[in-house]
């Protein structure tokens, strides 16, 4: 096979021009658009099981989408209820909506396709959030406090406790013997989070509380710390490892109005209003990272992660996006993995195209999965692929010493 034979004096220039080196540039995990599916207006909840997304749907009750195929969402069945579904909370054949004026709605959802409307009881409040814990549902009701409801019977749920506040309760976790509740003041403006005992379900009990500036609603828990979405205060971290003395340890001010989050080990996903989702390193919660921050061109209310897949309510519909984590570890430039890109990688670059004989150790599948192997170090210009115009742009980078390499955004250096 005939080699490339460069022209000894642009083979100069470039040795001239091969002190020049550009620092590495590194890309975390990041979020991937999927697929959307349209709703009626009002998307306020989602969450999902088996391959089903449950989404709560504002006046027209809960729908159920079919998701196996995250690129391809479809619709199954639905089930209006009696008042505005806010929240869904999925414990065995049962879907538990937090369902606005008309309290707490239970529905049977073994047959997907055709969900059927099975009881409800009046939450003396409005109905924002439930969660389910053995035979009982335990539902934050605004100003009617924490409704306790015994379940055994979904067709007859029973009132067996009440936890009164002063404030409107939106938000609430269990975390074994506890609840954490989210409560709002007017006057001032500011919010709680509160810490109530429910060993008894009959009689809750408070234990403590923290003040959370500019309200709170949204919050989930890992571990020791706890995680609130204050509106637009951002993001609120607390340490509970004594509930009856809970601190705050870290914060992060959001782009748009946190509404509702999800802690997935070490990272945190925000529901943040018209600025969409956030997604943050929480590995050590006194200081999160934002590892990315999506537009999604809505009104995000609410976020569910299910392994590597995001669900999101997002207003007028369902939004599936993947965390996708580079599976290729290099250096934007550096073809001959020297640890920089210099005129070697110019040279070396310029001699592989035209012979076609790459080296094998240099190349990455992209994207992940596909069995495309190819040089995506020396994609330069952003063209998901290795030509002569990356040469040129490469080249033109070393002689003027201007940074701006972008590599392919489907695999991005690790």
């Amino acid at each position: 096979m005939k080699r490339f034979q460069m022209n000894p004096g642009l083979a100069i220039l470039l040795a001239i021009l091969g002190i020049l080196a550009l620092p590495a540039v590194i890309f975390a995990q990041h979020l991937e658009f999927m697929s959307s599916y349209a709703l009626p207006e009002g998307v306020f909840g989602v969450v999902t099981q088996d391959n089903l997304a449950y989404i709560a749907n504002d006046t027209y009750g809960i729908q159920i989408l079919e998701i196996s195929d995250p690129y391809n969402p479809s619709g199954l069945g639905s089930c209006d209820t009696p008042g505005f579904a806010r929240n869904i909370f999925i414990s065995g054949d049962y879907a538990y909506v937090a369902d606005g004026d008309a309290g707490l709605t239970i529905i049977n959802i073994v047959d997907p396709n055709a969900p059927v409307l099975v009881g409800n009881i009046s939450a003396e409040g409005t109905a924002l959030t439930v969660n389910i814990a053995g035979q009982y549902a335990y539902v934050a009701c605004g100003y009617s406090g924490m409704r306790i409801f015994d379940v055994a019977d979904p067709a007859n749920p029973v009132l067996v406790g009440i936890y009164v506040s002063s404030g409107y309760l939106m938000g609430l976790h269990l975390n074994g013997n506890y609840a954490y509740v989210t409560a709002n003041f007017i006057e001032p403006d500011f919010g709680e989070l509160q810490v109530i005992d429910i060993i008894d379900p009959a009689n809750p009990a408070w234990i403590s509380s923290v003040n959370i500036d500019g309200g709170a609603y949204g919050i989930d828990i890992a571990g020791n710390s706890a995680y609130v979405a204050a509106f637009t205060y951002g993001l609120r971290i607390f340490d509970i490892s004594f509930p009856e003395s809970p601190g705050e340890i870290g914060s992060y001010d959001t782009p748009g109005s946190a509404k509702r989050l999800f802690a997935d080990g070490t990272r945190l996903f925000i529901a943040d209003g018209l600025s969409g989702v956030e997604m943050l390193d929480v590995a050590d919660p006194g200081n999160p990272n934002v590892l990315d921050m999506v537009d999604t061109n809505g009104d995000c209310s609410d976020v569910w992660v299910a392994g590597v897949y995001v669900y999101l309510a997002d207003n007028y519909s369902l939004k599936i996006y993947q965390v996708v984590t580079p599976s290729c570890t290099y250096q934007i430039g550096d073809y001959n993995g020297s640890g920089s890109f210099n005129v070697a990688d110019i040279v070396d670059g310029f001699s592989k195209l035209k012979t076609g004989l790459p080296n094998p150790a240099l190349l990455c599948e992209c994207p992940p999965g596909s069995g495309d192997l190819w040089a995506v170090a020396m994609d330069v210009n952003n063209s998901c692929g290795f030509n002569v115009a990356d040469i040129i742009t490469g080249f033109s980078n070393l002689k003027t010493g201007a940074p701006v390499l972008f590599p392919c955004e489907l695999c991005p250096p690790g």
